[in-house]
């Protein structure tokens, strides 16, 4: 009888200190990250200490379609270089010729103020797309300490 109460209140401590981590887990990480890991698989650099500058999108949609804009501050550049491969030339997208040609038909479709985009030409690049031609582009300036997420999802 006894053991079964201690077992019962070591069990109800773990999992209350799990609770517990989790919250404080929840609220250090933005919540664009979480999206970010399960939509793409990719982590923000939590060591580069981002901060969310703006964010724009097409609104609500019932599967979840359209696009995404999320422009970070950060103030450790390393591991934001290690984020991924960099580029600095750009090539085509599924239905554009050039990241930056995307990125402005996106960007245009959102009404994204001209001084909240990027300067693509202090850019370096980043892309990736999905089997359903979902896409992903990042541009990195290192000048400005800043990074552009611009989605598109089908």
């Amino acid at each position: 009888m006894k053991r079964k109460r201690v077992l019962r209140a070591v069990l109800a401590a773990l999992a209350g200190l799990l609770l517990l981590a989790g919250l404080l887990a929840w609220r250090l990480v933005p919540g664009y990250a979480s999206a970010l890991r399960l939509n793409w698989g990719i982590s923000l650099p939590i060591l580069a200490r981002p901060s969310l500058c703006y964010e724009a999108d097409s609104g609500p949609s019932f599967h979840g379609d359209g696009i995404r804009y999320h422009v970070f501050s950060y103030q450790y550049e390393d591991p934001v270089s290690l984020m991924f491969a960099w580029g600095s030339v750009e090539r085509e997208t599924i239905y554009c010729d050039s990241y930056r040609e995307a990125a402005e038909a996106w960007l245009d479709e959102i009404q994204v103020p001209a001084g909240d985009r990027p300067d693509y030409d202090d850019c370096l690049y980043w892309y990736r797309a999905q089997e359903d031609n979902s896409e992903l582009l990042v541009f990195w300036d290192a000048e400005q300490n800043r990074l552009y997420f611009l989605e598109s999802f089908l």
